[in-house]
């Protein structure tokens, strides 16, 4: 696998130093190679395998290589949406940032390019632990997309930046007087649900706290 991207990324070099290159098809058709080298195995992969990290920088490549050749085609921004994700596996956070911006800046219209303003501020709170950058950004997407449909979730990132699900936990059952010990005077002892807001693309987002009494 690494000398079919080796001889990939040769082979493209020069066709474009002799004034052509591949079309979209024989692109599309190695970055299809690629996946299903990476993906196609039913046994999870092991990504701190040498081999491994090998394939997963291949499809990245293969994905940017496209961009680059086509900037304008509608496929673009989706492979480089799937290249900023395999990034952030092989814990190359701040190159996926970088792929996350011009997702966002080049192709504003692209369905998820809010959902890659989300991920630079997830991956700056998460990976990076730079939480002014991270507030940067999720406002940015407050600013920009007030009503999409991870709004709601930026807002709480934004306003627990820096917490643990403890401590989070703790500053609700502060905020709304909720006794988390012994019994509620005048009913039944509430109980707080600790839950997983939807993901993005693929990521984890902030815990969703919900308080509903017992039996119910």
């Amino acid at each position: 696998m690494k000398t079919y991207t080796i001889l990939f990324s040769l082979i493209l070099l020069l066709m474009v130093g002799c004034g052509s290159g591949p079309s979209k098809d024989q692109m599309a058709g190695d970055i299809n190679k690629f996946e299903k080298a990476l993906y196609g195995n039913d046994k999870p992969m092991d990504v701190n395998k040498a081999e491994t990290k090998t394939q997963m920088q291949g499809v990245v490549d293969a994905y940017q290589q496209y961009a680059d050749a086509f900037p304008d085609d509608e496929q673009s921004p989706a492979y480089l949406f799937k290249g900023a994700e395999v990034l952030r596996t092989l814990k190359d956070y701040s190159k996926a940032i970088q792929i996350y911006r011009t997702i966002h800046d080049k192709y504003p219209k692209y369905e998820k390019a809010p959902h890659s303003l989300f991920l630079m501020g997830f991956s700056y709170e998460n990976d990076l632990k730079d939480l002014e950058k991270a507030k940067q950004l999720y406002k940015e997407f407050i600013d920009k997309y007030p009503k999409h449909e991870l709004a709601d979730d930026v807002q709480f990132s934004m306003q627990n930046l820096g917490k643990s699900p403890e401590e989070i936990i703790k500053s609700f059952e502060k905020n709304n007087n909720v006794q988390s010990t012994d019994t509620v005077r005048g009913g039944s002892k509430p109980a707080i649900k600790v839950q997983q807001p939807p993901k993005a693309a693929g990521s984890p987002n902030k815990v969703d706290i919900k308080v509903q009494p017992k039996g119910k």
